[in-house]
């Protein structure tokens, strides 16, 4: 809970307010956009009444089978459904790979990509009816959020960003990424049809920031004291050796688009 409260009181005193708040309907991803929405609306000059928006699309990558379970080696001559009827799993490494019941990293874009059609794009028509700038609250978890951006990236054709989007999924609880995102003036009247994809203008300002967790000491069970959301297990046991933090923008040599 005290990271979620220190988030509030970083984008306050950074004067961001939100028009909008969407998070995943999982524990940690609501306590904390709640956690947000509150600060907000009980500081003077914030916005109240802010639309809050909980969608499963949000959700982190499903292991299905594997939720929760220890990652191994694969064993010589043995088949994946023999490893997974022992209740064995062995570490997945290719984008279509997935556990049984799970979700691939390749299907988790394809849920990236719906929420990019049914959210982001009707709040840039918005925002071109309104004729002002929204700025809108996105949350959810560290593996989906790295697909989030990375689609997000792949709807501006001419992106020239120096940072590699894989470099998200060592984010830290509750650190923040932030865009700026627009309509290509050619997608202005095809966007309004969801047959046709829409293209953006992309600016990635800003990965990982979490220097509101400078002053906390780390909590047992994710953000302050909550349990785990018994939706989704854990999934940390997924990410074996030691994270990397994603590079400061500036000293990062460039590399080509993400995926």
């Amino acid at each position: 809970m005290r990271q979620a409260e220190a988030l509030a009181d970083d984008f306050c005193r950074l004067n961001i307010n939100f028009d909008a708040i969407y998070t995943s309907d999982l524990t940690r991803a609501k306590l904390t956009a709640k956690t947000v929405k509150d600060k907000q609306e009980t500081t003077a000059g914030g916005a109240t009444d802010v639309p809050f928006v909980e969608l499963d699309l949000l959700r982190e990558q499903s292991f299905g089978a594997g939720e929760g379970r220890p990652f191994g080696k694969k064993e010589k001559g043995l088949s994946l459904v023999a490893h997974y009827a022992k209740g064995k799993f062995p570490a997945l490494h290719t984008r279509q790979q997935k556990f049984p019941g799970g979700e691939s990293l390749d299907e988790m874009a394809l849920r990236a990509e719906a929420v990019i059609d049914g959210v982001m794009r009707l709040e840039l028509l918005k925002e071109g009816a309104e004729g002002k700038p929204r700025t809108v609250a996105v949350f959810s978890h560290g593996l989906f959020i790295g697909e989030l951006v990375a689609a997000i990236t792949r709807r501006d054709v001419e992106y020239q960003g120096n940072i590699d989007i894989r470099d998200l999924r060592g984010m830290r609880n509750t650190g923040w990424t932030r865009l700026e995102v627009s309509l290509k003036p050619e997608s202005d009247h095809a966007s309004q049809s969801s047959d046709i994809q829409t293209y953006f203008a992309v600016r990635l300002n800003g990965v990982n920031r979490h220097g509101h967790l400078s002053n906390l000491h780390r909590q047992k069970g994710g953000i302050g004291s909550s349990t785990h959301d018994p939706a989704q297990k854990d999934i940390r046991s997924f990410l074996g050796g030691k994270q990397k933090s994603a590079p400061a923008v500036s000293n990062v040599i460039p590399r080509p688009k993400p995926y």
